[in-house]
């Protein structure tokens, strides 16, 4: 189940608020959440709902006696079999193929059982959860185990399931325990509505709008004029920006619908000045789940240039199983160290500057997730005008989509336009009424939108 269709706008939610809302259920509230999340997650495949109730239950146990606290064993054993789970579901098949590649075996089909392995939406946020709190009992940051209600609610609650927000339990206590007497006020209700109508409008009207433009170019990597090639890097950026952040948007106004004030995921991640800059502002929860887990702990920049390199090649291998998604997040590895060495030589440059080509080398990037390498390779021939030419040409309608989103993304943050508060009261209703608007458009087109990217993360 998606948050752009029909079943979940108009069915699945509004059943979720009535259960939610009705008279007599507040004790109850966590396991109406908690059900609500399983069924959302089996429409995936219930073999998945599996192995995340599996995965919470083994890690609440193990985490659950005192004697978590600095024993590494006892985090070892909670953290592994979550890690072991994602490694099978997410990287057997990638591995064997590259195992075959370069063992050159002449009996393929002895692997055949392990590479047709269906991934687990998902399944990289919720083990990414599961892992942050294991380790946070460990450091006696959480010092006293929740009830189970609350933890299986932590890790499983549907608007941030399959692609975020990863939270840090800590941050989530306080509405947790306070579910059953939440009441919906006007405040979190226009947030809400206001959130989740900007998110699908992003998603629906411009991300899948861009997508549908530049499909025939991607499937033609070869084929491109210089133009062409141009468009489909500065379309693709667009795309893959308001894709994510379109439901980043609507999992916050979803969470305040219940009582979660999740936090911002991006903060005009394209107007960085650099690429350090760049990833404050991007993704920013999984900016700082790999900091506080995985870089701090190696050293941090005690071995920086190792550290660096480590920790995006692994950031690349978690958004995706193949050698293109490891070489991305080298790739960004690369730019961060030449950055540390060409700082002051760069913060000479003009803001503008600064700025443009940052967006220069980040866009170029995300064409590894495009395409495999061959993919890459044809692309960037037709980027410097080395190909052949037989894909039409972009149009003005296309161009004028892509400075809409343009203007959009560089534009202010859409955040504050959305909160509301009492001293804007007239503004908010305007406000109001245009996202009314906005939303009755999305619907019209909400039919041929497409899944989020990211679910596949």
């Amino acid at each position: 189940m998606i948050f752009n269709a029909f079943t979940f706008l108009f069915l699945f939610l509004p059943v979720v608020l009535m259960a939610f809302f009705a008279p007599g259920i507040a004790r109850s509230r966590g396991l109406v959440l908690i059900v609500a999340s399983l069924v959302f997650y089996g429409f995936s495949g219930i073999e998945h709902a599996i192995i995340l109730i599996t995965g919470i239950i083994w890690v609440y146990l193990v985490t659950y006696h005192q004697g978590i606290k600095g024993n590494k064993n006892r985090l070892a054993l909670a953290v592994i079999p979550p890690a072991l789970a994602l490694v099978y579901y997410k990287y057997t098949t990638f591995l064997l193929v590259d195992v075959l590649h370069l063992t050159k075996s002449d009996n393929p089909t002895s692997f055949d059982l392990y590479t047709n392995i269906i991934l687990p939406a998902g399944i990289s946020f919720f083990t990414f959860q599961l892992i942050s709190y294991a380790i946070d009992r460990y450091r006696q940051e959480i010092e006293t185990p929740p009830q189970f209600i609350n933890f299986a609610l932590y890790v499983s609650f549907f608007p941030q399931l399959v692609a975020g927000p990863i939270l840090r339990f800590r941050k989530v206590t306080k509405p947790l325990k306070n579910l059953s007497i939440y009441r919906l006020n006007e405040k979190d209700l226009k947030e809400a509505i206001g959130y989740i109508a900007t998110g699908l409008a992003i998603k629906v009207l411009v991300a899948d709008t861009l997508g549908g433009f530049i499909d025939p170019m991607v499937d033609a990597p070869g084929e491109l004029s210089p133009v062409s090639s141009l468009y489909v890097v500065l379309s693709y950026s667009f795309q893959i920006y308001f894709d994510f952040y379109g439901y980043s948007l609507i999992a916050i106004g979803l969470g305040r619908l219940f009582g979660f004030h999740f936090p911002t995921n991006f903060n005009r991640p394209y107007a960085a000045l650099n690429i350090k800059d760049f990833w404050r502002r991007w993704h920013i929860t999984l900016s700082y789940w790999i900091r506080d887990y995985l870089y701090i702990p190696l050293g941090g920049n005690r071995a920086y240039k190792r550290n660096i390199l480590i920790v995006f090649g692994l950031c690349g291998l978690w958004h995706g199983a193949g050698w293109n998604f490891i070489i991305w997040g080298l790739y960004h590895g690369a730019l961060t160290g030449l950055y540390n060495i060409c700082e002051k030589w760069w913060l000479c440059m003009p803001r503008l500057i600064q700025i443009s080509l940052n967006f220069t080398l980040v866009s170029l990037g995300w064409v590894l997730f495009l395409f495999d390498f061959d993919g890459v390779t044809a692309f960037m021939k037709s980027l410097v005008g080395l190909s052949s030419t037989t894909v039409t040409q972009p149009d003005w309608k296309m161009w004028l989509m892509l400075t809409l989103a343009a203007v959009v993304c560089f534009g202010p943050r859409l955040e504050p336009f959305i909160e509301f508060s009492k001293d804007r009261r007239k503004f908010t209703l305007v406000t109001t009424i245009g996202l009314a608007g906005v939303f009755v458009f999305t619907l019209i087109f909400i039919d041929r939108s497409n899944t989020f990217i990211y679910f596949r993360f």
